[in-house]
């Protein structure tokens, strides 16, 4: 039996962190980044719908046609609500390209949430959960769903740590960017 949570937040919990400004970023479409040295929590909102913005979240194999540093993405073990993906990440840094392979294990609950965690990779450790919820923010009166993931990452780079936070997150905010192009597109 996998270790990864069952549990789902419950909304209210999981709103009660984001002050008035924070839903007034969302409304605008802009990606709210929070947190920092390997814990972070990035949002984003959609005018799209859930079933549409769910596809997208769990189009494992697909990712590399939307995601901008995957370079391929295979689902390798299915049992139920759970998936084992392993993705080729490819990305630029300074002057070369850095190739790493990651295998994660993701457990589906409820087309609410997905919850996962590192099987192997270049990092010391990765876990958190994907969100997806529909929301009435308090500065609009516009329905939204509202894209979130919950991620605490690691690397052992030693002196090099700062520059993995600064890659990591401007990661977060690429792919969460581009999930909400994808869930559009679709849409």
């Amino acid at each position: 039996m996998s270790p990864l949570s069952r549990q789902v937040i419950p909304a209210e919990t999981h709103f009660a962190k984001l002050s008035s400004a924070d839903w007034a970023r969302l409304s605008r479409r802009e990606v709210l980044l929070k947190g920092g040295r390997g814990q972070y929590e990035v949002l984003a909102t959609t005018v799209a719908d859930g079933a549409t913005a769910w596809a997208v979240m769990t189009d494992y194999g697909n990712f590399a046609q939307f995601l901008p540093t995957v370079a391929k993405s295979r689902v390798i073990e299915v049992d139920g609500p759970r998936k084992v993906v392993e993705q080729v990440d490819r990305r630029r840094i300074l002057l070369s390209t850095v190739e790493s392979v990651i295998r994660t294990e993701n457990l589906e609950i409820g087309q609410q949430q997905i919850s996962f965690r590192l099987l192997r990779g270049n990092l010391q450790h990765m876990h958190g959960h994907w969100r997806l919820d529909a929301v009435v923010p308090p500065v609009s009166p516009k329905p939204l769903m509202l894209l979130s993931q919950l991620v605490h990452a690691e690397a052992d780079l030693g002196p090099f740590k700062p520059m993995f936070y600064s890659l990591f997150e401007t990661s977060l905010v690429d792919t969460i960017q581009a999930l909400r192009q994808e869930i559009e597109r679709r849409a």
